[in-house]
């Protein structure tokens, strides 16, 4: 073909890029709740302590400071997993949470944790 591009193979590739950025953008009911949940989650229970801004706070007492959710270092050093078990676990003056959130909550507010990252991973 001497370097010609054959109209097929660029109309199905222009298809599938189309649905795939259709499907990016579409949001079913359930995404945008869990959304609206997790940034009430973080307003009413997260920002007491880590502020609404996600830069943490002061220690109280023996204990450290609430986590900076806008530390770069923290954001890359931890998974969703990882987020997800202390918001069930607790770890250290953060107390558990065990099962008040959903898992799509859970998962929803793990999402809005990593936009405090700085570097936006």
């Amino acid at each position: 073909m001497n370097g010609a591009r054959s109209p097929l193979g660029l109309g199905a590739a222009l298809t599938f890029l189309a649905s795939y950025a259709l499907a990016a953008c579409q949001h079913t009911d359930s995404d945008l709740e869990s959304t609206r949940n997790a940034e009430q989650i973080f307003n009413t229970v997260c920002a007491r302590c880590h502020g609404a801004d996600g830069k943490g706070g002061i220690a109280t007492g023996d204990a450290h400071a609430p986590r900076n959710f806008c530390d770069a270092a923290f954001q890359a050093s931890c998974s969703d997993d990882d987020l997800k078990h202390t918001i069930r676990m607790g770890k250290g003056a953060m107390p558990a949470f065990g099962n008040l959130f959903s898992d799509t909550d859970l998962r929803a507010l793990v999402r809005k944790l990593r936009t405090f990252d700085p570097k936006g991973r």
